[in-house]
């Protein structure tokens, strides 16, 4: 099996950690690979790298689209892959923590909010002013398993 992940929504202005980006990718990744799944990690440049078989970053979008229908599964954050899969009718995995997946997330995905007492107030605030939490996402192994099939 081929996995895409999509790790990191976009850096913030501020500085600060980005509140959508999952904490528990590289136990993810590392879990996938130990039950022989290929995992490939894409992105931009400077993200940290979480040791998937395959890194790529900064490619163009012909190429992300080309992957992505290569791809048996992909997992991402609330981030620009996975409204890239949904115009491309390839669902997938996408993790939310603060953001409501009601609101940007597409039914056909599979959306893991871990609970919704973890919604920021302001959904249309900007993401500058949320202070980042590793406890409003879910664990690692609910991922793997959405993957996987163990569900």
């Amino acid at each position: 099996m081929k996995v895409i992940i999509s790790p990191y929504s976009r850096r913030m202005r501020n500085g600060n950690r980005n509140p959508k980006n999952y904490p528990y990718f590289e136990e993810v990744v590392k879990q996938l690979r130990k039950q022989g799944v290929y995992v490939i990690q894409i992105g931009i440049k400077g993200e940290k790298e979480l040791g998937a078989n395959k890194t790529l970053f900064n490619k163009p979008l012909k190429e992300l689209v080309a992957l992505l229908n290569k791809c048996d599964k992909w997992i991402s954050v609330d981030n620009f892959f996975s409204h890239l899969a949904y115009l491309h009718n390839k669902p997938g995995v996408v993790i939310f923590g603060q953001s409501d997946p009601e609101i940007f997330g597409h039914d056909f995905n599979t959306n893991l909010l871990k609970d919704k007492k973890y919604l920021r107030p302001l959904q249309f605030a900007p993401w500058e002013d949320v202070i980042y939490s590793t406890e409003c996402f879910v664990d690692a192994s609910v991922v793997i398993n959405k993957i996987i099939g163990n569900d």
